[in-house]
């Protein structure tokens, strides 16, 4: 009988304990690592029912976060909740805005349209929100659509999920200015370019070769071209055209002799000097090698079959010649197309 008694007040004990762990909000309620995405906006319910999939008790979350006025005290954003937290931990962590960080790689992509359709899957904006407010931005007004790409720059950027497009454009152009230094200032200068102009030669660089470390060879070719009057005939830029005709979500694999005379001012096979703004966005290694390129006389490349992803330069059109016909015998004999 003592023993039944006894067992009863040590279950009694141990049902008020679990309860005052409830009320307290310190037991642990969570079963498993998840997300926990609150919308901007967001209702109470919102987030419970966002919650749920990952507690063991919803209730009691629901009473102890409605008692922390939760509905009315809480930050949107994308949370990490992690197996064997309690109540009391993620009110706070969603009250208090510890949110987590997205890094998000920013490519060279050829349009803002492009830009803003990778980003439109990853934060809460939509690709329409952040196109809007990358062609309502105080810095990209009076400037055409396809020269907004100028002002961002590739690289690994960390942001909030709740970022909205306006946030995002005011980073991005803070980057931009941050990478424009006096220093690279000065070099487009004394080359006699605009930053605008080192930009557009750099993204024909960083499409004709993603090696960081040919890069410089490559724009004082281009630059040589330049300085005798010779057009650039680029073939990305005949890409490039193709995609604005075409819509910048098509790829376009290959380059046929006829698309040599399509009228654009981006065709670089019919006009001289450079196009109206980048064909893409590059590396900072890009437009590093246009700022400061390799010292040379050549004037002709070809990829290199020996090397995947570099070339072989030449300073004459015979020379060129050789290179060519090498390159056209491996890619007879490889069946490339």
């Amino acid at each position: 009988m003592r023993s039944t008694i006894k067992n009863s007040i040590i279950i009694s004990l141990i049902s008020a304990g679990s309860l005052y762990l409830a009320a307290c909000g310190l037991g642990n309620n969570v079963a498993k690592d998840g997300k926990l995405h609150i919308p901007t906006n967001a209702s109470f319910e919102q987030i419970v029912d966002s919650l749920k999939p990952l507690l063991k008790d919803a209730e009691s979350f629901r009473k102890f976060a409605q008692n922390k006025d939760l509905g009315k005290r809480f930050y949107s954003g994308r949370y990490s909740i992690k197996a064997g937290m309690n109540n009391k931990e993620i009110v706070q962590m969603i009250q208090e805005g510890k949110q987590d960080e997205i890094s998000i790689r920013i490519g060279n992509y050829a349009s803002i349209i492009e830009l803003a359709g990778k980003l439109g899957h990853i934060l809460e904006a939509d690709s329409a929100q952040i196109l809007e407010a990358i062609v309502n931005a105080e810095f990209t007004k009076n400037i055409d659509t396809a020269k907004k790409l100028y002002f961002f720059l590739p690289n690994t950027y960390n942001f909030h999920w709740n970022t909205s497009g306006q946030q995002f454009a005011d980073k991005m152009f803070k980057e931009y200015q941050k990478f424009w230094t006096p220093e690279r200032l000065q070099l487009a200068q004394s080359a006699k370019m605009s930053p605008l102009e080192v930009t557009t030669l750099a993204s024909i660089v960083q499409l004709e070769s993603f090696k960081a470390d040919e890069q410089a060879r490559v724009a004082a070719l281009y630059l040589n071209r330049l300085k005798i009057g010779m057009k650039l005939d680029a073939d990305p830029t005949i890409v490039f055209l193709k995609k604005m005709q075409q819509g910048f979500t098509q790829k376009v694999s290959r380059v046929y002799y006829k698309d040599l005379a399509i009228p654009s001012p981006y065709n670089t096979y019919i006009n001289k000097g450079l196009p109206p703004g980048p064909i893409c966005m590059p590396n900072p290694s890009a437009i590093d090698a246009v700022l400061k390129p390799e010292k040379h006389d050549y004037i002709y490349f070809v990829a290199d079959t020996a090397r995947p992803g570099y070339h072989l330069f030449a300073k004459t059109l015979a020379e060129q010649e050789v290179n060519a016909a090498a390159y056209r015998a491996w890619a007879n004999k490889n069946n490339v197309k």
